[in-house]
């Protein structure tokens, strides 16, 4: 009897996520079908499947944008925001789990504090600081504004915390240095954390949209995402190319999720939340 419920607990949780998942899918499907279609079909055919298959979305996206250029330019901004982000936020992360100093919490604080405040509150302050450092319309203005990132910081020093602090002191007890310290013990057994993070900020800097459009006035310079508004008119959105530039922009992603799941999943399982 206890067997039957236990199995009729897990099969009921199993649908659960099925239908969970399976909405999640939802927007992506007709993302994905939309893209293929005629034009007169998008909104008058049936919702998730096209009557004629049509690629002209895709043909126009790579004759009227710089869709390569535009891609290599996300690429390129992403991947050292990413690595500045992960770089910056280890160092942080290793002076709150490792070091007792006065007013530790309290800058602890101050840094969760930027994670609860919207981007668009410190947007204007940041480009006016951007323009004095002569910065717009380079590469440097968009990443260089948001190489701190509070959620990077708070998940490396939880997941630090949870690493014995003796193993640290052993290290310097046998003559590690500060950064020794840190690359052979704290990050050595914080790999798959960094991996899922890595990811995260990857997404994060890769889907950015205003920043980018505010601080690059060059086509040339300009990031994927600004292409999902090319093909918007005074009064109507051309929905066909725009969602085979959706459909586009998700596969760099996907494809960086592929391989690094095994990390990732692992990354959340070993992170840890303690105080």
């Amino acid at each position: 009897m206890q067997r039957t419920l236990r199995l009729m607990e897990e099969g009921g949780k199993h649908l659960l996520l099925v239908a969970i998942a399976l909405v999640t899918l939802i927007p992506i499907l007709w993302m994905l079908v939309t893209s293929v279609k005629a034009p007169q079909e998008v909104f008058s055919g049936h919702l998730f499947w096209a009557a004629h298959f049509n690629l002209d979305g895709y043909l126009r996206v790579f004759r009227d944008i710089p869709f390569a250029l535009w891609a290599w330019n996300s690429s390129f901004i992403a991947a050292l925001q990413t690595l500045g982000q992960l770089v910056v936020g280890l160092a942080a992360a290793f002076a709150f789990a490792h070091y007792r100093f006065p007013g530790r919490d309290a800058l602890f604080f101050f840094v969760l504090m930027t994670m609860m405040i919207p981007p668009q509150v410190t947007m204007v302050p940041v480009y006016m600081i951007v323009n004095e450092m002569h910065l717009l319309n380079t590469f440097g203005g968009v990443i260089v504004p948001h190489l701190a990132s509070g959620y990077a910081i708070f998940l490396l020093r939880q997941t630090f915390m949870t690493i014995p602090r003796e193993l640290g002191d052993a290290a310097v007890i046998d003559g590690c240095t500060a950064f020794g310290t840190m690359w052979h013990v704290y990050l050595r057994l914080s790999g798959t954390v960094m991996s899922a993070l890595a990811v995260i900020l990857f997404v994060g800097n890769w889907n950015d949209y205003h920043w980018p459009l505010l601080v690059l006035a060059e086509k040339s310079m300009q990031t994927l995402p600004v292409a999902f508004v090319q093909f918007r008119e005074e009064e109507s959105l051309e929905w066909v190319p725009t969602m085979a530039v959706a459909t586009l922009s998700m596969l760099p992603i996907l494809a960086l999720y592929l391989a690094a799941q095994k990390q990732f999943i692992e990354g959340f399982m070993n992170s840890g939340l303690k105080g």
